[in-house]
């Protein structure tokens, strides 16, 4: 009777939380024992088809034990807050709960840090560099990683500290600190010489790299389109051809200046002017075929039957007959038409049309000299794209219609980097770094660099010269061989990858 008296809601709560808590445990035991019984059991099965039956249990418990282990963790902080409220008193002190659990998560943190540094931190890193101002490049990076990582440690471990040391505590009152000058005048001008260091030298560099060009360095022509790349060499004469974006065309895709090839693009706008205007001559009849079919499907259920086939004579005839085919007949017969008005004017220009293109060689793999100096000219024909060779510590971007342009000093053959890195079938290559599409991750070329000009000039023979040349016939009374023939100048297609 006095144990009915002395009830109260508070307490019968109490009890109530604490049955659940019991139930709770002993649920966790009827799991906990079968999931150590089949982790004991090492035995590999073969994979099974797909069936209700072959779900892999251990995990579905593993969960489920997670989750109820949450639950009672949580009933028990609830059953705790209850105490607190009845009995007036703190059961758990937060504040040095908190504390400790900081000082916890900073010590896990750096001991992650160090984990990472010195077991993942090799596959982040490029390797020595390919390069003459790669060394400089690199010294940049390692001087600003000292001081971000320097900052980031005394940073954390002030916060954690801070959390710690300056946790709540009855006993103690805080002390309002309005400002400090010193302290201001400290976190600011060290951050400011710090960055103006890094800054000034990255500007030096970077100056000097793109301005201090040698005179004796090798133009080379890297074009960007979706999705690859194509590389130009001048000739035998030394000089890379003019191009233009307005030359391009499927036998001319670097759009350069040739008179036979741009001949061909003449033909083939003209070609494309006649046949426009004559789709404008015909738009009535087109529109009336697009009609009648479009009224044939219609009327004969062919529209449910064939839904793709009727939605393209829709798309036509409501084209037709609302002008948007019109207008769009203009707008291509405009492009044409502004598009030859350009070609000619170049083609007045006889200073741009010098002939230096015919020798030009078009290619699908770079080929470099050891500690030759080089211009890397680059130009993009549809989106932004970035030329990347993370060997040799350059990157571009490559622009539409704004020429860029990069020099550099290779240092390493490639059979010198193969060998650095243990590797027999390591390449350079230049990758693009900016998402230019669907294909984007698959942009590459190779660059090969050897150890002679007699390599690369072996391997310049072998390249096709932007218009072959003309054989010169054999003399008469000579004997008659197969290279002895005249050949006619020929453009080279060179199609896109």
């Amino acid at each position: 009777m006095l144990n009915l008296c002395l009830k109260t809601p508070f307490s019968t709560k109490l009890e109530m939380k604490m049955d659940t808590l019991r139930k709770s445990l002993a649920s966790m035991a009827l799991f906990f024992t079968p999931i150590l019984a089949m982790a004991a059991d090492e035995v590999i099965a073969p994979p099974k088809e797909f069936s209700l039956a072959n779900y892999d249990w251990i995990s579905i418990l593993s969960v489920l034990l997670a989750l109820l282990i949450i639950l009672v963790v949580a009933r028990a902080f609830d059953i705790g807050a209850l105490t607190e409220k009845i009995t007036g008193k703190s059961v758990v002190k937060w504040n040095d709960v908190n504390a400790w659990v900081g000082v916890i998560v900073l010590v896990a943190g750096l001991i992650g840090v160090w984990y990472e540094l010195k077991y993942h931190s090799i596959y982040l890193m490029l390797g020595n560099s390919a390069s003459a101002h790669g060394s400089t490049y690199d010294s940049m990076f390692y001087w600003t990683f000292g001081f971000t990582f320097f900052v980031f440690i005394v940073t954390e471990v002030l916060l954690f500290y801070f959390m710690f040391r300056y946790r709540y505590s009855a006993d103690r009152k805080a002390h309002y600190y309005f400002h400090n000058n010193k302290l201001e005048v400290i976190w600011t001008i060290v951050p400011t010489i710090v960055l103006t260091f890094l800054v000034l030298r990255g500007f030096t560099t970077w100056s000097k790299i793109t301005t201090e060009i040698p005179k004796e360095s090798q133009e080379v022509e890297v074009f960007a389109y979706q999705f690859g790349w194509k590389a130009r060499y001048a000739g035998d004469d030394n000089n890379l051809g003019n191009s233009n974006f307005t030359l391009i065309s499927g036998t001319n895709p670097l759009g350069v200046a040739e008179d036979n090839a741009v001949d061909e693009l003449v033909k083939e706008l003209e070609a494309e002017v006649v046949k426009i205007k004559g789709l404008q001559a015909s738009i009535n009849d087109s529109v009336a075929v697009w009609k009648k079919n479009h009224d044939y499907m219609v009327s004969t259920g062919l529209s449910r039957t064939y839904p793709e086939e009727y939605k393209t004579v829709k798309t036509k005839y409501t084209d037709g007959i609302s002008g948007a085919y019109e207008r769009t007949l203009e707008k291509d017969l405009k492009r044409k038409m502004t598009n030859l008005s350009r070609i000619v004017e170049y083609k007045k220009d006889r200073t741009f049309f010098d002939g230096s293109a015919k020798d030009d060689k078009i290619t699908t793999e770079i080929v470099l000299v050891k500690n030759k100096p080089y211009v890397f000219k680059f130009r993009a024909r549809d989106v932004i794209h970035s030329a990347y060779m993370p060997d040799f510590r350059v990157q571009m971007n490559c622009v539409p219609g704004m020429p860029t342009q990069f020099a550099f000093t290779p240092t390493m053959t490639t059979e010198e980097t193969r060998k650095a890195r243990n590797n027999a079938e390591y390449d350079y290559y230049l990758y693009c770094n900016k998402i230019c599409g669907g294909a984007h991750y698959n942009m590459k070329i190779k660059v090969t660099v050897v150890d002679s000009e007699a390599e690369y000039n072996t391997w310049m023979a072998s390249q096709a010269p932007f218009v072959a040349p003309v054989a010169v016939p054999a003399p008469a009374g000579a004997a008659p061989s197969g290279d002895s023939a005249t050949v006619a100048p020929v453009t080279p297609t060179v199609a896109m990858k």
